[in-house]
C-alpha cells in the first residue's frame, strides 16, 4: 500500500471514529508500528490531525477572525446561551469569557439580573454596557486584535484577587481523556486562572468541538462542573463524558 493511500485511511478512519489507536492502525494498515508513528507525526505536522499518547485525534476547528466566528454554526451557541441563563442569580459574581457563544450568553442575559461581571472580551464589555443592573468590570491587558479579547500577566494578576461564583468558559476543544485545550499559550494562562478561581465552571460546547485537542490545556474534562451543548452532538460522543461525574445538559 501506498504511503498517501494510508494517509488517507488514517484520516478517514479518523473522521469517523473521532480517535485512532497505533495498535490498531498498525494491524489495519499491516504495516510496523514505526511506520504508523512517521505517518501520525506527518500527519500531525500538517496540521490535519492531534497525536496523543497512544494514537491521535482531530485537531480543533479552523480558528478564525472573532468577526467571522459569530456567523458559524450561530443557532447552536443561541442554544447554549439560552441554557445558561440558568445558572445566573442576582449577586453571583460571574466570569464571562471570551469568545462568540459567550456573546450570545451576554446578549441574553436579564435585563433585571443584579450581578457582578468581570470579562477579558471588549465584545462582551459593550454588550453588557446597556445592563443598568450589572457592575461590569474588564479585565484590562494586552490586546488580541483579531479575537478582540485581552491577555497575559496583566489580566491574570487581576484574576487573582477574584473569588468568582461560576464561569462561563469558552472551549477551543475538548476531550474526554485529554480535557480543555487551546492553540495559543498566552491566552490558555487566563482561561487556566478563570477555572482555578470559581466556584462552579461551565463550559458551553458546540459539536465541531467534541472529541479534538489542541496543544495546551486549560483543565482535565473533571475539573469542569456543567459541559452545555447543542442539540447536533450524537447521543454516542456523549458517552466517555457522561462517565467522569460532569453534568451534561
Amino acid at each position: 500500500m501506498l504511503r498517501e493511500e494510508r494517509l488517507q485511511i488514517i484520516l478517514k478512519m479518523l473522521e469517523t471514529n473521532q480517535r485512532v489507536s497505533s495498535v490498531e492502525l498498525s494491524e489495519i494498515l499491516n504495516v510496523s508500528d514505526d511506520t504508523i508513528r512517521r505517518d501520525l507525526n506527518e500527519l500531525a505536522e500538517n496540521g490535519l490531525l492531534r497525536k496523543v499518547h497512544g494514537g491521535a485525534v482531530p485537531k480543533a476547528p479552523h480558528s478564525y477572525k472573532l468577526k467571522e466566528r459569530i456567523h458559524i454554526a450561530h443557532e447552536e451557541k443561541l442554544v447554549l446561551a439560552q441554557k445558561a441563563q440558568v445558572f445566573f442569580e442576582d449577586n453571583q459574581v460571574i466570569l464571562l469569557d471570551n469568545g462568540s457563544t459567550n456573546m450570545e450568553v451576554a446578549k441574553l442575559m436579564s435585563p433585571d439580573l443584579k450581578a457582578t461581571v468581570f470579562t477579558n472580551s471588549l465584545s462582551i464589555a459593550q454588550i453588557l454596557c446597556e445592563h443598568q443592573h450589572i457592575q461590569l468590570f474588564f479585565l484590562g491587558g494586552r490586546v488580541f486584535k483579531d479575537a478582540q479579547n485581552t491577555y497575559g500577566v496583566e489580566v491574570v494578576e487581576m484574576l487573582q484577587k477574584i473569588r468568582a461564583d461560576i464561569c462561563m468558559i469558552g472551549v477551543c476543544a475538548i476531550h474526554h481523556q485529554i480535557g480543555v485545550t487551546i492553540q495559543d499559550w498566552d491566552e490558555n494562562q487566563v482561561k487556566r486562572k478563570m477555572v482555578e478561581i470559581s466556584q462552579k465552571v461551565v463550559a458551553l460546547v458546540t459539536a465541531d468541538k467534541v472529541n479534538t485537542a489542541e496543544n495546551y490545556v486549560v483543565c482535565p474534562f473533571k475539573e469542569l462542573d456543567v459541559m452545555l451543548t447543542d442539540n447536533k452532538i450524537p447521543e454516542n460522543q456523549l458517552l466517555d463524558y457522561q462517565k467522569q461525574g460532569v453534568l451534561i445538559q
